[in-house]
């Protein structure tokens, strides 16, 4: 036997047939969707399972049975796949070899009988590379390195191309040029090169107005989705905070980033709290929601409107134009901006607040690409809190927050619904209610959010908040 024996990849017809997988780890993960892609049916054995294999369990697209792996489950199997840990791998081997199971041993490619390739379809053709599960890791990357040539238009002849580049559509403040850095960071981690392409939103144009003032039609993506439509890029950037609950019809969401802190902050120029603050001090925000939360910590606060990028707003701040400002501490992260003079307000956020969102045309090759970048928790968390934005169907100009925290497959979603109180020295009614349940999926999401609105339709707030968006 040779000390590297040549590697045999072949090509399976599995529509056909279930493969055993034991273990539910981040390997099991990759695995699974590997074997999935392939047309494959998947039965996983494992005590438990990440985040996403419960999501795929409970959309049925695998069968997951909460227990450690025996002989019996090998019985009458060709092959399986050995997700488990390395100390788990000798005893659950000599199970599938006592019943004539080959295995891919995944924690140690030299004891098994064969390994997964890292594989991805092009032009009909599957395209596949493997390491024997030696390097499964080189293999991805080679993988990734092919993948790019296949997209930039390879035809496997003369000399290869430049990679290509994907297209991110962006505003053109520091806060959304870092987070479109973020997004291309992340699509290099899938061998994608990325370059912004900046669009002047209709709020980037207008600064004098507040918000509200627009109709709550979108007014930081609205003209970045316009470009999007054309074809002038493969993704837009945003702030999902900023993204209408309902999308142009040919647009979809295709990914989030992991969650930025979800918190509001004041900063004044001293340090310190609404409860620090003088009688009748100017707090600069145009946020509806924000001025209704602090009114109702401190009624004899007055507010002005303050927008323009953060490093303006805080140079305002500075200048004594006013005595604080409320931010979104993921904005500050984000730049970099530390400052000692920010605290963290108790409030219930606004939907989707401290998460970077991903737009592609639909069905489009950079909407697939995009989904491999999701992160399960903030989609789950942010697609509850968009879906009761839906259900109350009270647009932008009502202040709301909304806020879901998933924890242990348990999400906590809250809303806090305020009166459209303009005056000054009101403090405003308030509903703040929530709602508990287990969440592995976007349907559980959404059901939790159908939830908590079926509880607050009947509330006398919810009814004239409802009557007077009707109104406008």
């Amino acid at each position: 036997m040779p000390d590297n024996p040549f590697r045999l990849i072949v090509s399976l017809n599995l529509d056909a047939h279930e493969i055993l997988v034991a273990g539910g780890g981040k390997t099991g993960e990759r695995k699974i969707g590997t074997l999935l892609a392939s047309g494959a049916s998947v039965r996983l054995v494992s005590p438990e399972a990440t985040e996403r294999l419960r999501a795929l369990a409970t959309e049925g697209r695998i069968r997951w049975e909460r227990k450690s792996a025996a002989r019996e489950d090998f019985n009458g199997r060709s092959f399986a796949v050995l997700a488990v840990p390395p100390s788990a791998l000798d005893s659950v081997m000599a199970m599938a070899r006592a019943e004539g199971c080959a295995v891919d041993a995944c924690s140690d490619g030299s004891s098994g009988d064969f390994a997964l390739c890292a594989q991805f379809e092009a032009d009909g053709c599957y395209v596949g590379v493997s390491s024997g599960g030696r390097d499964p890791a080189k293999a991805a990357e080679v993988k990734r390195a092919i993948m790019n040539m296949c997209r930039g238009g390879y035809h496997f002849s003369g000399s290869n191309p430049p990679r290509r580049a994907m297209t991110l559509l962006t505003r053109n403040s520091p806060l959304a040029l870092a987070q479109a850095r973020e997004c291309a960071d992340a699509l290099l981690s899938l061998g994608m090169d990325a370059r912004c392409r900046i669009v002047a939103s209709h709020g980037d144009i207008d600064r004098s107005r507040d918000l509200v003032d627009f109709g709550g039609f979108g007014v930081f993506v609205k003209a970045i989705e316009e470009e999007l439509l054309a074809g002038s890029g493969d993704l837009a950037i945003h702030s999902l905070k900023d993204v209408p609950v309902n999308l142009p019809d040919e647009c979809v969401l295709a990914a989030v980033l992991p969650r930025g802190p979800a918190h509001d902050v004041l900063v004044t120029r001293d340090g310190g709290g609404l409860e620090s603050l003088v009688s009748g001090a100017v707090i600069g925000t145009s946020s509806l929601r924000r001025r209704a939360q602090a009114r109702r910590v401190r009624g004899d606060l007055r507010f002005v409107t303050c927008r323009g990028n953060i490093e303006t707003r805080l140079n305002r701040l500075g200048n004594g134009d006013m005595d604080a400002l409320i931010l979104a501490e993921a904005g500050l992260e984000r730049l970099g901006i530390g400052l000692k003079n920010a605290v963290r307000l108790p409030f219930i956020t606004a939907a989707g607040q401290g998460a970077i969102a991903m737009e592609a045309r639909a069905g489009s090759e950079a909407y697939e690409i995009a989904r491999e970048l999701c992160h399960l928790d903030t989609w789950l968390e942010t697609a509850a809190e968009r879906e009761l934005l839906r259900l109350l169907g009270l647009g932008c100009v009502c202040p709301i927050g909304v806020r879901g925290e998933l924890a242990g497959g348990v999400m906590r979603l809250t809303s806090a619904l305020y009166e459209t109180c303009i005056e000054e020295g009101r403090q405003g009614d308030c509903l703040t209610m929530s709602a508990n349940g287990r969440v592995s999926s976007e349907e559980d999401a959404k059901a939790l959010a159908s939830r908590l609105w079926e509880e607050m339709r009947e509330m006398r707030l919810v009814t004239e908040l409802m009557t007077q968006d009707l109104k406008r």
